[in-house]
């Protein structure tokens, strides 16, 4: 490794003018400091205290994009992450920063390993891209997005949806209405269907507004139908809807389950004090996920042949309440 006084020596100047050139200190003319300045990127020169934060970072840290920082899912996601990081001795940066962004800060801080939480529909602009080819380290994307040179988890979104509709079918409903975004969600909830031989009815299909909002005159409408032909339970596809949902069912008067029986996409503990009863749920289990991070990105990657990635898709698991029951109407 190069030292001061290599640097020196190939200057002809004492190691003291080489260390108040390169930190930037008084003392030393405009040309010799270009001159040693020069000398020290030729000679591949890194400080010793550069080099030991870099070598911490990389043996040590684990950075995560979630940008925008939307969802108490990702919150719980993230704090376990840390937790499981930390009892193996490494410590997590989060950044809630534009990917690009967070991408050159995780550059600069020499971050070796990045978990990166991107939608399906997430495309990557020129400047992460950039940032990306100066990356030397591992990057782990999950959410859906696919990134070149990257190991993924998926979470299998459509079967987790076929599988609350099979549950709620078993109970006797025949009448399920889906309130969600257009996604393999939706594409679960047709397909379950399909699947168990119920009712499709295009008005039990209730689709956020923008900035997921729910649309609330769509659900009193199909609650509003005659008692044969209104939906007896309802899949919400998110936590975030949901306080939307429950918020609008109370103050239509109606009781879940009594009323209505509720399955919900993601189990957050927030949903402990949101109802009175335990909620019936299907996601992705946070503890389960967070471990699968750990593993690939501390274990398996570095086994993996060199231009080979893992891709894993893991299933969603249900938890059984008490907000789905069988229907009180035929």
């Amino acid at each position: 490794m190069t030292t001061l006084k290599d640097i020196a020596k190939a200057a002809g100047v004492t190691a003291a003018t080489v260390s108040r050139a390169l930190n930037n200190e008084p003392g030393v003319k405009e040309h010799t400091r270009t001159k040693i300045i020069e000398l020290a990127k030729e000679m591949n020169y890194v400080s010793s205290l550069s080099a030991k934060l870099k070598s911490e970072a990389q043996s040590s840290s684990i950075g995560i994009i979630w940008s925008p920082p939307v969802g108490l899912f990702f919150n719980h996601l993230c704090n376990e992450i840390q937790r499981q990081a930390s009892e193996r001795g490494h410590y997590t940066l989060v950044s809630f920063a534009r990917p690009e962004e967070a991408m050159r800060h995780f550059n600069d801080h020499h971050v070796e390993n990045i978990v990166f939480w991107a939608g399906t529909g997430w495309r990557p602009s020129l400047g992460f891209l950039h940032e990306k080819e100066r990356f030397q380290g591992t990057m782990l994307a999950m959410g859906g997005a696919i990134i070149e040179n990257s190991h993924r988890i998926g979470i299998d979104r459509k079967e987790a949806i076929m599988q609350a509709v099979r549950h709620l079918a078993e109970l006797g409903h025949k009448r399920i209405a889906f309130v969600g975004g257009v996604s393999d969600k939706l594409m679960g909830y047709t397909v379950g269907l399909l699947e168990n031989k119920l009712t499709y009815d295009p008005d039990y299909i209730i689709q956020n507004l923008p900035n997921a909002v729910l649309p609330e005159q769509q659900i009193v409408k199909v609650l509003g139908k005659e008692p044969g032909s209104r939906p007896t339970a309802f899949i919400v596809d998110s936590h975030g809807i949901m306080f939307s949902f429950i918020h609008l069912i109370r103050k239509l008067g109606l009781r879940i389950p009594q009323d209505l029986s509720l399955v919900s996409y993601e189990s957050i503990p927030e949903m402990a004090k949101l109802f009175e009863i335990p909620l019936t749920s299907i996601g992705p289990g946070i503890h389960q996920l967070a471990e699968q991070v750990i593993t690939m990105l501390l274990d398996e990657s570095a086994s993996v042949p060199e231009g080979e990635y893992l891709d894993r898709t893991l299933p969603c698991e249900m938890i059984v309440g008490q907000s789905a029951v069988p229907p009180s109407e035929a």
